[in-house]
């Protein structure tokens, strides 16, 4: 009977998944295979041209315009929005159908208008300026009258002058112009060459009165650092379309594929493109930040061959850049596809120097400030499937580009080294970390504050830990024992009879070997009623505890949970043993960061730890010679990112009980009045304690999330201010010795400073207006003070 009924049952789920099988789909089969050749069109056949491939889906889309026609204007927008890199296509696609049916033509333009402004709302600003671009190019395919993209751009101009809105608003629009100009440039210069002058004496009165305080803080070296000009992106681009606007608009790089069809195109009836309307400023509004071009190789970095690397100015650097960024982002989620699409559009262009300019785009992206656009483990993923792809060329430039890189580290902004340490650490552990060590052996006569022997040293750590200690002594030469990470065991010195602690330590470790419950240890430890408990005999306590626990990761976890309630109600007694666990901490692990850094996340999770008491030890006198080091910042960071989170949780829980409170008391309302606003005698009230409840809960909710934002605030307070008291110091210091302040210790110090600003700009930006008035005001040090004026621009 059982094994019946348990048949019939899988009998019925299975019918059940049959027919949700069967059921309506979520797309018809002629909407997907519309998807597939529309999304397909322009990717390159063995067997037959673009052209052609365009001409043959024009045909087809013909026959069925009337039909599909919302779902084809729908497709081919999904394709402008998607696939930049293949926006002549489809504006060559739209011109060839608007050439037969002008309506067609026409309801497209409307819809991408009505779709930009959608994503504006949105503020998706890539999406939009893709948009920009294909309505452009639509003047090119004979679908828009180019008088009308002329007033189309100039409207972007015009909306770069608004008043009091954020330079980064205005930016954006004089850089979707800049954009667009390489595409449309000629046919407007030709036909409707007063809009042109229009915009090009718009946008230089703006980038004349521009400000640029935010490129120190976004470059990757300091001022001197590279050999080429850290140039502000809109700088560079205006720069680079002046170079081809004295070439006549004349470039080589985009596909026109229009021009092949000049007869069909030439009669076409055109549309007028409606003016731009810019969508208002808001005061939550977020807009892109600025960025400063990466340039790391020039002409002559590049073999003698045929090859040439574009120059810095020419139009042709910056229509690659694109192309490959377009590419990156399209397969973000597939460094396979990426790679070889890279190659495959990297063999269209044989007479430039490909290679360089692929790493260099890579290199940009992986030292984007204040963050990269994907995570740093793609391009190290991706940097590898290049090398194995064209292993005959491309680990070569990889080389040359880390020698580079390496030789200017000591200008390097403290952010990139570490993730150039990241990177490259996790580059030589797919190598067995061989590479040539010797060549970088003069990083070892370098002063401590030095960008090349950090970043040696830091490497060997982090190589030391994705492979061991052993394997990472055997692969560098002897001579580079000064950077050389220790062995990482625990140093635990509390076996020694001639310790202090030694006789606790032997109780506390027979405790632990009988498995006494974490009450027995806060029992031993406990003195009296007012002082608590013994300071020194807690650090004996948690040495030996770490020491025990020391085999594994797992090990200390069970251990931290296990005697939770030991740790938390000791540290929770006064905060001087929060100090006591993390110099025992310290003690134990200094030679095994890794094992810190975790242990210390583990014990904020657990809310043993204090994110304020962290950050204070820290900054602590006797941390300070550590602040070279990269785990130091890195468990700063990661505890203003924990507490930051947790705020964020706190903030989510109030406002969804305050939205449920607030509809709860509208549901009571409308009881109340009944239908029509008469009183519903026979309807049920609502239930007054539980309305009670809601909103005393709502009251504790709200003065929790109140209490946490306000320590969040004065916490981020205390961070600013013990850089700039340490800044401040550092430079009295060193103009008493009379020698120029701007040292590497500084230097690095006050790159740690902006690293804060920019790796926690979001919550930072809420408290701007306080730091004006409270920390960053005219007494402050002038070059402390730049650094936020610097951070201010990234969003003013």
């Amino acid at each position: 009977m059982n094994t019946l009924r348990r048949r019939r049952v899988s009998g019925e789920e299975e019918e059940v998944v049959t027919k949700r099988r069967r059921g309506i789909p979520l797309i018809t089969e002629v909407e997907r295979k519309l998807q597939d050749i529309i999304g397909r069109v322009g990717d390159k056949g063995k067997n037959s041209s673009i052209e052609s491939n365009l001409e043959g889906l024009c045909n087809l889309l013909q026959d069925d315009l009337d039909k599909y026609r919302t779902n084809i204007i729908d497709i081919l927008v999904g394709c402008v929005i998607y696939l930049p890199e293949k926006v002549t296509v489809y504006s060559t696609l739209v011109g060839l159908l608007n050439a037969k049916n002008f309506n067609f033509g026409g309801d497209v333009v409307e819809k991408v208008i009505a779709q930009q402004q959608e994503i504006l709302d949105a503020e998706n600003y890539e999406q939009a300026m893709n948009i920009a671009l294909f309505l452009c190019d639509l003047g090119n395919c004979r679908v828009l009258t180019l008088q009308s993209i002329g007033e189309y751009l100039e409207s972007f101009v015009s909306a770069a002058f608004e008043e009091d809105v954020p330079q980064v608003r205005t930016d954006w629009f004089i850089y979707t112009v800049l954009h667009c100009l390489p595409w449309i440039g000629a046919e407007l210069k030709d036909k409707a060459n007063e809009q042109l002058e229009n915009i090009f004496e718009g946008v230089g009165k703006y980038l004349e009165a521009r400000k640029r305080d935010h490129i120190q803080i976004l470059q990757v070296w300091l001022g001197g650092g590279s050999p080429h000009e850290q140039e502000d992106y809109l700088d560079c681009l205006w720069a680079q379309i002046g170079v081809l606007q004295k070439a006549d608009w004349k470039e080589k790089h985009i596909p026109r594929h229009y021009i092949g069809f000049d007869a069909v195109l030439q009669d076409a009836l055109q549309h007028n493109l409606p003016s731009f309307s810019a969508p208002s400023h808001k005061p939550s509004s977020k807009y892109p930040f600025p960025y400063v071009v990466f340039r790391l190789f020039d002409y002559a970095d590049c073999p003698e061959d045929s090859s040439v690397l574009p120059g810095a100015h020419s139009i042709e650097r910056f229509l690659i850049e694109e192309e490959l960024t377009w590419i990156i982002r399209k397969n973000q989620f597939n460094r396979k596809n990426c790679a070889r699409e890279l190659l495959e559009y990297a063999h269209e262009f044989p007479s430039v120097a490909m290679g360089y300019m692929i790493f260099e785009v890579i290199f940009g992206h992986l030292f984007r400030l204040p963050h990269s656009p994907q995570p740093a483990v793609f391009y190290g993923a991706l940097l590898l499937e290049l090398c194995r792809l064209q292993a005959s060329t491309y680990p070569q430039i990889l080389v040359q580009s880390v020698e580079l890189l390496y030789q200017r580290a000591d200008t390097m902004q403290p952010s990139c080294v570490d993730r150039f340490v990241d990177w490259f650490s996790f580059h030589l552990s797919n190598f067995q970390f061989r590479y040539s060590w010797a060549d970088w052996k003069d990083c070892l006569e370098k002063e401590t504050w030095s960008g090349c022997l950090i970043f040696s040293r830091e490497v060997l750590e982090k190589c030391r830990r994705l492979g061991t200690f052993e394997k990472i002594t055997q692969a560098v030469p002897a001579e580079f024992a000064k950077v050389l990470p220790p062995r990482p065991n625990i140093r635990y010195m509390l076996d020694d009879e001639a310790e202090a602690g030694y006789e606790r330590a032997q109780t506390f470790s027979q405790m632990f070997q009988e498995r006494q419950p974490a009450e027995a240890f806060t029992a031993e430890l406990k003195t009296d009623e007012e002082t608590g408990y013994n300071i020194e005999e807690f650090g004996i306590f948690f040495s030996v505890m770490l020491k025990m626990a020391s085999k594994t990761y797992s090990h200390n976890f069970a251990a931290l949970s296990k005697y939770q309630n030991t740790l938390k109600t000791i540290c929770d007694f006064s905060e001087r043993f929060q100090e006591k666990l993390l110099d025992t901490l310290y003690d134990c692990w200094k030679t095994n960061q890794q094992m810190m850094m975790i242990l210390i996340d583990k014990l904020l999770k657990m809310q043993v730890l204090d994110c304020g008491m962290v950050i204070n030890w820290l900054f602590d006198e006797q941390m300070r010679h550590e602040q070279d080091r990269q785990w130091l910042f890195e468990v700063l960071n990661m505890a203003l990112e924990k507490l930051s989170s947790h705020v964020v949780t706190i903030e989510k829980d109030y406002k969804a009980l305050k939205e449920r409170v607030e509809a709860a008391e509208i549901q009571r309302n409308k009881r109340e009045e009944g239908i029509d606003g008469v009183p519903a005698a026979d309807e049920e009230e609502m239930d007054d304690e539980s309305r009670a409840k809601d909103i005393e809960d709502l009251e504790i909710q709200r003065d929790k999330f109140e209490s946490l934002a306000d320590f969040q605030k004065s916490l981020f307070f205390d961070v600013f201010q013990k850089f700039t008291t340490q800044l401040t110091d550092l430079k009295v210091n060193n103009e008493a010795e009379g020698i120029e302040f701007h040292t590497p210790a500084y230097n690095w110090l006050r790159g740690r400073f902006q690293q804060v600003f920019i790796w926690h700009n979001d919550v930072v930006w809420k408290f701007t207006e306080s730091l004006s008035e409270e920390l960053f005001t005219d007494d402050t040090d002038a070059h402390v003070n730049e650094v936020f004026r610097q951070f201010l621009s990234l969003k003013l």
